[in-house]
């Protein structure tokens, strides 16, 4: 698991650490900061292989920075990034500020091992930008190795792929699927990729079914929601149901050890589906996954604060770091859930906007 991350001179930070838990929330106002740290991550995990040739390139198949101008802090201490995640240690030179690779000397490398071992597990990464309602999808890279793309692109096909295979991670199944468990089998029942997609996706979007084919001739994917004995075109369901379709199915794909990160998941969906949404999330990270998300909505953080006082999350459970810009000067403030469901701390400007708007009616 991530524990801890350190930047200096890594876009807006000049120099900032974060502690991160097995439930991770970023939250801010627009361009603040939040999204930075999740791309050092990135960044590390997409140049795995060629750190161990003595680089480290700006593009990706995770993100793109441009140059390396683009990569050093606004306002830099000196021309030196760094990138701290738990033992693992890099050293860049901001000096040829154009060039999209950095030359990475070995004494400025450190547990390259350790960060490698940490990233061979599962490690899914969804963007802000999933892809909506579509006709059909592309097919998923063979392999074993857990593939739904940055936007979602493959999450169908893995579904596709596992769907009549037990979940990966039972422990989450059997909280998500508890009200299915026959109480004779008790913890001996084993509970398969389809049902758990299903009974997550119901929680969030109730009435839920739909079924994947497979157009081998055209090596493609595609998925018709159902009503009764009627088949739907995804195009004609809500756009909510295509946007956290990738969620669930990457939840309930990926193995205990691993990573979810996720941009914005409230997109699309009404309040008490978000609310739905991150108590299932919250399920993951009890269950050996660690999550981490970037969130503009109060109705994660609060869907949290009823998880932690339903389900004993505890304050070391859980993180949120709320990032804010105050004359391009960055600002972290950390806050913890308690198991009551209060927050530790407040931070100006966190999500307070309603009471704000409330007080100018009244």
């Amino acid at each position: 698991m991530i524990e801890s991350l350190y930047l200096k001179n890594f876009k807006c930070f000049s120099a900032q650490e974060f502690k991160l838990s097995p439930l991770t929330i970023f939250c801010g106002s627009n361009s603040a900061g939040k999204s930075t740290a999740i791309q050092s991550i990135l960044s590390v995990k997409q140049n795995l292989e060629h750190l161990a040739n003595g680089s480290f390139r700006l593009d990706g198949e995770l993100f793109s920075f441009g140059k390396l101008k683009d990569l050093l802090s606004h306002n830099p201490i000196d021309n030196e990034i760094k990138i701290e995640i738990n033992e693992f240690k890099i050293k860049l030179f901001a000096e040829q500020l154009d060039r999209k690779e950095c030359p990475v000397q070995p004494d400025n490398l450190v547990g390259l091992a350790d960060i490698t071992n940490l990233f061979s597990n599962d490690f899914v990464y969804l963007c802000a930008e999933r892809f909506g309602p579509r006709s059909s999808f592309e097919l998923g890279p063979n392999g074993d190795k857990l593939e739904v793309g940055i936007f979602g692109q493959f999450a169908l096909s893995s579904y596709h792929d596992n769907q009549d295979k037990p979940a990966n991670n039972q422990s989450f199944a059997r909280r998500i699927c508890s009200h299915l468990i026959d109480s004779e089998q008790g913890k001996d029942e084993v509970i398969f990729t389809d049902a758990l997609v299903r009974e997550a996706m119901r929680r969030v979007c109730p009435g839920f079914s739909m079924k994947v084919i497979e157009a081998d001739e055209i090596d493609r994917v595609y998925n018709m929601y159902t009503s009764g004995s009627e088949s739907i075109r995804p195009i004609n369901v809500g756009f909510g149901v295509s946007y956290v379709l990738p969620i669930v199915i990457s939840a309930a794909l990926i193995k205990p050890g691993g990573t979810l990160i996720i941009e914005n998941p409230e997109v699309h969906l009404h309040p008490r589906a978000q609310s739905d949404l991150v108590k299932i999330l919250c399920e993951l990270s009890k269950s050996g996954v660690q999550v981490i998300i970037e969130t503009h909505s109060d109705h994660i953080i609060n869907g949290v604060r009823v998880f932690a006082k339903d389900n004993e999350l505890s304050e070391m459970e859980n993180i949120i770091h709320s990032v804010t810009d105050k004359s391009g000067k960055r600002s972290v403030k950390e806050i913890h859930i308690d198991q009551d469901g209060n927050l530790t701390a407040l931070d100006d400007g966190f999500f307070d906007q309603i009471n704000k708007d409330l007080m100018r009616l009244f």
